[in-house]
């Protein structure tokens, strides 16, 4: 079986212009990552551009979380606190915006001010009050279940269960910058890029057979069927994981040494914009959490490529429907925070949901069954998980079928 698997990755995907195209995308994906270093994000307004003239604040920057980066401690909170209180005095008036001083951090008093009190005060204010702030939700929640339970809404009550038994008892404890790390979790480009790497190796493979023929010397052995069609699926798995694991780890490595990711031990919810998250892991078990969920979802989303490949005896018309498979489920899975019943489906429906794992994650989504309240996330894993496994099958018979047709045509004797 082995022998087999290697047999199909050699003759699908050891080709030399997909080998071609993965290393254009790979080098373009570290462009585009190293674009954004440049340039800064723009709207957000967090992350500047890094040119002459922000390599002061730049500089500053690292050297306050050089300091402050670690276990969150009362002396450090003093000092953020003091310095925010002290630039916040002096910049009352505005006078101190355009003026540039020798006794700062970057040349200017209103630029500290604006340092302090974006990349420090304030994230580590968010920390110190997040048990606070999210003891009061489970309280609330509390209630909710008995103000729930007395008018018999099932859905909102097992909402608040779920809050009551999952958010209880969370704090943070650490200090780290989490803005590099959803940087990180957002970043989307390499996911196009394995989509169409994916066009590329995938929607050709059942075509090819049927113009080389191969498919009838497929047939001529007894146990072609079943090896043959079965070592194809795993080299598609191998095929899909290998593109994975090479983008997720250049994307990690890439923003590591250019946006310097630290912390990876603090919980996810440690970053502010997923303060509401149902799970409980630290950033960096988080990023192979959504790994593995994209993993699932691109296996899906290869299941329907081959099964298209299936159909044809042109890779012209796979690749025109594939087209308009990926436009049509990119769409429907904008839908997947949607509080209307019919797109929430049509977002669970859609493969590329899984592509958004961090979406799914970042607050509390989920839907009431049988009076128990489930993550999208897991109901989405599991229509993909069966949708994949029927495809596989009707992959198999399908194929079969016009295999065998074709072969009454051309006969093959058994042996050969």
């Amino acid at each position: 079986m082995l022998r087999l698997v290697y047999y199909e990755i050699r003759k699908n995907y050891l080709r030399r212009y997909i080998l071609a195209a993965i290393v254009l995308f790979v080098i373009l994906n570290t462009c585009m990552i190293y674009r954004g270093y440049l340039i800064g994000d723009g709207l957000m307004g967090y992350f500047m551009p890094h040119s002459n003239e922000t390599k002061k604040d730049w500089e500053f920057y690292h050297r306050m979380h050089k300091q402050l980066d670690g276990p969150l401690t009362t002396e450090k909170a003093r000092f953020v606190y003091e310095e925010y209180e002290r630039l916040s005095s002096l910049t009352t008036d505005g006078t101190f915006r355009n003026k540039q001083f020798d006794n700062t951090y970057t040349g200017y008093i209103y630029s500290d001010y604006r340092m302090i009190a974006q990349y420090f005060y304030h994230p580590m204010k968010y920390a110190a009050n997040y048990e606070s702030h999210l003891g009061e939700v489970v309280e609330r929640a509390k209630e909710n279940v008995d103000f729930y339970s007395k008018y018999k809404n099932k859905l909102e009550l097992a909402k608040s269960k779920y809050i009551v038994n999952h958010y209880n008892g969370r704090k943070i404890t650490v200090f780290y910058d989490g803005k590099p790390w959803e940087l990180l979790f957002n970043y989307r480009f390499s996911d196009l890029l394995i989509l169409l790497l994916l066009l590329l190796g995938l929607v050709p493979i059942y075509v090819n057979e049927k113009e080389t023929r191969m498919e009838d010397l497929i047939l001529s052995s007894r146990k072609g069927k079943g090896n043959m069609g079965m070592a194809k699926m795993l080299s598609i798995v191998v095929y899909i994981a290998f593109l994975l694991l090479i983008f997720s780890t250049l994307n990690v490595a890439t923003f590591g040494v250019l946006y310097r990711l630290s912390g990876s031990e603090m919980p996810v919810y440690a970053i502010e914009a997923y303060q509401y998250t149902p799970i409980s892991l630290s950033v960096g078990s988080f990023y192979i959490l959504l790994q593995v969920i994209k993993l699932v979802g691109f296996l899906a989303i290869g299941s329907w490529l081959c099964f298209l490949s299936t159909w044809f005896q042109r890779t012209l018309y796979p690749y025109m429907l594939s087209l308009l498979l990926m436009v049509g489920g990119i769409f429907t899975s904008g839908y997947l925070a949607s509080i209307e019943t019919g797109k929430t489906i049509l977002s669970l429906l859609s493969p590329f949901t899984l592509l958004k794992g961090n979406e799914l994650l970042m607050k509390l989504l989920g839907i009431n069954i049988g009076n128990a309240f489930v993550l999208r996330l897991t109901i989405c894993l599991v229509i993909q998980l069966m949708l994949s496994v029927l495809l596989y099958f009707m992959i198999r018979l399908f194929s079969t079928r016009v295999k065998l047709s074709r072969r009454s045509l051309f006969p093959v004797k058994e042996g050969v």
